[in-house]
């Protein structure tokens, strides 16, 4: 493994705990305000990270040459779960 891959695969392994501690966050969050909305940031979360897990898996079986789409779309789910979830606490409470 090069440093690029080791870089690729630490990367991989911070989005998919950062989506754990995302998903956590909004959890407590709509318990503790009451802002039920918030839970629809949690199957986002998990999606992504099963993305970015099926992306990283494919990438080390095809020796780099697919994948990297898959993990980047896993990505774009855990960052847009928190848009989501504001969005949409919005778009209802007005």
């Amino acid at each position: 493994m090069n440093i690029l891959e080791a870089k690729i695969a630490v990367n991989q392994v911070a989005l998919v705990v950062i989506a754990a501690i995302i998903a956590a966050a909004f959890t407590v969050g709509a318990f503790k305000t009451g802002t039920w909305v918030w839970l629809v940031a949690i199957p986002l979360n998990v999606i992504g990270a099963l993305l970015v897990v099926v992306g990283g898996l494919r990438r080390r079986a095809t020796g780099g040459s697919r994948g990297m789409a898959i993990s980047v779309l896993g990505g774009l789910f855990i960052v847009g779960s928190i848009w989501a979830a504001f969005m949409l606490g919005n778009a209802l409470q007005s």
